[in-house]
């Protein structure tokens, strides 16, 4: 295989990967939002989400 398919198929499962993450997270919020009845800036707080993408996941909810 040649090295540019290498490095293409290497940076499509880099964004495959940060893209389950992102939706794992979300559910994640959702779920304690749902169950703690806790608002989605305590459950992001609670998951450890930096604050930087917070605002990312709130325009997601």
């Amino acid at each position: 295989m040649c090295d540019a398919l290498k490095k293409l198929m290497k940076e499509d499962f880099e964004e495959a990967k940060q893209v389950t993450k992102q939706e794992t997270l979300l559910e994640a919020i959702k779920n304690l939002m749902e169950t703690m009845k806790c608002t989605a800036e305590q459950a992001m707080v609670a998951l450890k989400i930096p604050e930087a993408d917070r605002e990312k996941y709130s325009e997601k909810l």
